[in-house]
């Protein structure tokens, strides 16, 4: 074997060495992105499963459909509550609009939820854009229930979708 045909030989061990090391690049990258958004789900659930959020959550389910901004006010803890559910939904809303979070997680964990809440608030939110006269108050929520409302359409519960899983 003369000089020419190991140089050509240590050419293509160099070029398999690279075409190795950036599929092997690829491989991590989509290892750390699955990571990363499991990482992103578990804090969801944890951000919904503090007392403060729990109490609130209860609170705004027993609110009327479409109660108006003036009713919720004449109660500073309604008011409260109500507040905390929109700015705990409104940073959902933007990190699924990120990609943070998918949408099925959010439609998994707490999709009835979210939709059930807006339900109670929407008129409320309503109110305090017109009070501060602009469309920003809430905006991501109510993005968030119209992608929820789409993706759900054909959903089955979780039960019933999937009743056939085995450990």
């Amino acid at each position: 074997m003369d000089l020419s045909t190991v140089a050509n030989f240590a050419e293509v061990f160099g070029a398999l060495v690279v075409v190795g090391s950036v599929a092997f690049a690829f491989v991590q990258l989509a290892h750390f992105r699955r990571q990363r958004a499991d990482m992103a789900a578990i804090e969801l659930a944890h951000s919904f499963q503090t007392p403060e959020f729990t109490r609130a959550i209860r609170l705004v389910l027993t609110f009327p459909d479409g109660v108006t901004a003036e009713e919720i006010r004449r109660d500073p803890e309604k008011e409260e509550a109500a507040m905390l559910v929109s700015l705990t939904l409104e940073s959902v809303g933007i990190m699924v609009h990120r990609r943070v979070v998918a949408l099925d997680v959010v439609w998994e964990l707490m999709g009835g939820m979210v939709l059930a809440s807006w339900k109670k608030i929407e008129v409320w939110a309503q109110g305090q854009r017109e009070e501060q006269g602009g469309e920003k108050f809430d905006e991501w929520i109510q993005w968030l229930c119209e992608q929820l409302e789409r993706h759900g359409v054909d959903n089955q519960p979780a039960f019933q979708k999937h009743r056939d899983w085995r450990p």
